[in-house]
């Protein structure tokens, strides 16, 4: 069924270039049919220890996405086997590895979840963040066999990238009751002695973020990995309640970090430690901590200590946002300033009734400069890279809304990938650009909304304002411009009353005085 397509990207000599459509055709191809491509894959698995890894890589991808979108029921009826033939026969650098793991714990059974143990023990994933997406099936289902898993996979402690992911499942199968024991209660010293050693180095980091690398990407990687071990230690070391643990967790407390912070408070309240329960009710009022600190203050029966005011929509709002922003795939420290600047009740993409949005300003402050820029939170809580900060509050919803849309007839189609009659099209709005002042306009999407004909946002350069030629419209990066049109488009189609610059349907190009001009379809006729 995929022979065409499998046997060139499968060849000693493919393509690169040629494999990323080669790819593309097979994953429109694969849509329903995932477990047949597995098991064409199995059949020539004597050919991918020759193959390109890049391509291998690309290739388990599609394999794991067609199966994903055919549903739990049809990844269950796979046979385990099937993927550790695929999975031993990878090259030794094939990316994308941990897809394969995924698909034995969504599997679930017996033999399933032993090679999972066992290839996570030969192959341990390179980044914390692949060993949570492993596991987190098993965070979903309670119908698993926990013997299968436990104590067994603890031997992989030892792996940086899985020591808190192990540790959170863990602690996620004794809090719901499917173990009497906490599964880690008989590492109890060595996760003491692990605690201490993650909070030596966090100090380290506090006094010297060198110390973890000189490029940023890497000192995120180690930062988020440590952040996230202190975490699973100190939440696991507290529901195994045994004392030998606050010195440790004490230590943890007095670190910078509000997450760790908030974990060990939250711990050290579990025993009854006046200090832990005073912090954590302290870090119900720092927006980064308020959410946790407020649910372990509930769980721990210090509800009515809380602000009241901590808990109303408008604070949530800013402690989503300003958790997400200390995410080490984000900014990986809190804000320094986070408020609600903005709210609305509207329709939105993908809900069918009005929710609440919130537009969230927030800024850090850098010492001799600072940043700030505004993000939502409700439907969703996200920010964008590029400034929306000095946009009118119509239009940054409108950027947040076209973002979040999604649907098959929502599109664009990049310059270079124009046909004949998109050239054509472009250049008669270029023409009419020109005409009316603006210099060296140069196409750089092409937009379609659900049915309308025709409908285009294009975004234009080199205009005499502009220096460098940066393809920017209202201070957008190009496909964040285009977002604005997806959304003043779906405003104007959902019936939300928002007063937009432009719509699909419509060209637009900012010009000198950074305002939007609104071009008629007719104009490029």
């Amino acid at each position: 069924m995929f022979e065409e397509i499998l046997e060139p990207l499968l060849s000693d000599s493919a393509d690169p270039v040629a494999a990323g459509w080669q790819l593309r055709n097979l994953a429109e191809a694969s849509a329903g049919n995932g477990p047949q491509l597995l098991g064409e894959l199995t059949q020539r698995a004597s050919r991918l220890p020759r193959a390109d890894p890049a391509i291998v890589g690309g290739l388990l991808r599609v394999v794991q996405s067609s199966l994903l979108n055919m549903g739990w029921p049809t990844i269950e009826s796979l046979d385990p086997e099937s993927i550790r033939l695929i999975e031993a026969s990878l090259p030794r650098d094939a990316p994308n590895r941990f897809l394969l793991q995924q698909l034995y714990a969504m599997v679930r059974t017996d033999a399933s979840l032993a090679l999972l143990v066992e290839s996570l023990h030969e192959n341990p994933p390179r980044q914390w963040i692949e060993a949570a997406q492993i596991l987190s099936p098993l965070m979903q289902r309670r119908d698993w066999p926990v013997a299968s898993i436990y104590p067994a996979i603890l031997d992989g402690l030892q792996h940086p990238s899985l020591a808190a992911p192990l540790l959170d499942l863990a602690s996620h199968v004794y809090r719901e009751g499917l173990v009497a024991e906490h599964p880690a209660a008989n590492r109890l010293a060595m996760l003491n002695l692990l605690l201490g050693e993650v909070v030596g180095r966090l100090n380290l980091f506090e006094e010297n973020p060198r110390s973890f690398g000189d490029d940023v990407d890497t000192v995120q990687m180690k930062l988020g990995e440590a952040v996230a071990l202190a975490v699973s230690l100190c939440d696991t070391l507290g529901l195994i309640g045994d004392e030998s643990s606050i010195g440790k967790l004490t230590q943890a407390m007095d670190l910078r970090h509000r997450r760790v912070q908030c974990e060990a408070a939250g711990a050290l309240a579990r025993f009854d430690d006046e200090d832990g329960k005073k912090r954590l009710i302290e870090l119900t009022a720092e927006p980064a901590a308020r959410l946790r600190a407020i649910h372990y203050a509930d769980e721990l029966g210090l509800g009515e200590l809380v602000d009241e005011s901590f808990r109303s929509d408008k604070s949530t709002a800013e402690a989503e946002l300003a958790l997400w922003l200390t995410q080490p795939q984000q900014m990986g420290v809190p804000p320094t300033l986070v408020e609600v600047i903005d709210s609305r009740r509207l329709l939105w993409p993908s809900f069918d009734d009005p929710v609440d949005v919130f537009l969230v300003r927030f800024e850090y402050n850098l010492g001799d400069r600072t940043y700030s820029n505004v993000g939502i939170a409700g439907p969703a809580v996200f920010s964008m890279s590029a400034d929306v900060a000095n946009l009118p509050l119509d239009d940054i919803y409108a950027i947040y809304a076209g973002w979040h849309a999604e649907h098959d007839e929502i599109f664009a189609v990049p310059a270079d990938q124009f046909n004949e009659a998109q050239l054509r099209l472009m250049e008669s709005l270029q023409q009419h650009l020109q005409r009316v002042g603006y210099q060296q306009p140069r196409p750089a999407l092409l937009g379609f909304f659900l049915d309308e004909q025709g409908v285009l946002l294009a975004v234009f350069s080199r205009r005499s304002n502009v220096e460098h030629g940066d393809k920017v419209v209202l201070g957008l990066a190009e496909h964040e411009a285009h977002v604005i049109g997806d959304a003043q488009g779906l405003f104007r189609t959902v019936g939300a009353q928002q007063h937009v610059a432009a719509s699909f349907g419509q060209g637009a190009a900012a010009d000198p005085d950074g305002k939007v001009d609104v071009l008629p379809q007719h104009a490029a006729a």
